[in-house]
């Protein structure tokens, strides 16, 4: 098993399945309860506002959404990493502009490659038949 800093500690633990170390395990268990209670109450919450009505950290509330042990908090807060606009999800933290812009770039490198690639190839084989044309010169 892995050592993994402990998210509310920062002490090194063993993970299995726990997202916190054995020491944090019962805090966590009632943050959990108490996110829990909050959304039940109020579904239509996102992230921050579920963290302050529970008396929570964001951090925690993320923790448990991104682990599936919550799944009702709104994606308003999830924010796309390049651009800042709202994300697709919160596995892919893009926004479908930055998505689709991400893909061509990767469509434009894996072009250039195999262009590259195949340049190499042609005077590869333009230097052995010259090569080849020598030799019978002789």
């Amino acid at each position: 098993m892995a050592l993994v800093s402990c998210p509310r500690c920062k002490k090194l633990f063993d993970k299995g399945v726990a997202l916190v170390c054995p020491k944090c395990q019962p805090a966590e268990d009632a943050d959990y309860e108490k996110i829990r209670a909050v959304l039940d109450r109020s579904p239509q919450l996102n992230a921050e506002a579920a963290a302050a009505e529970a008396e929570v950290t964001v951090a925690c509330v993320m923790r448990m959404l991104a682990e599936g042990l919550i799944a009702n908090v709104n994606m308003a807060e999830v924010k796309c990493g390049r651009c800042g606009a709202p994300a697709i999800s919160l596995s892919k933290r893009l926004c479908k502009a930055c998505l689709d812009k991400l893909n061509i770039e990767v469509a434009v490198a894996q072009s250039q490659i195999k262009l590259k690639e195949k340049k190499q190839i042609q005077i590869g084989d333009y230097l052995k038949s010259r090569k080849g044309s020598e030799d019978k010169r002789r």
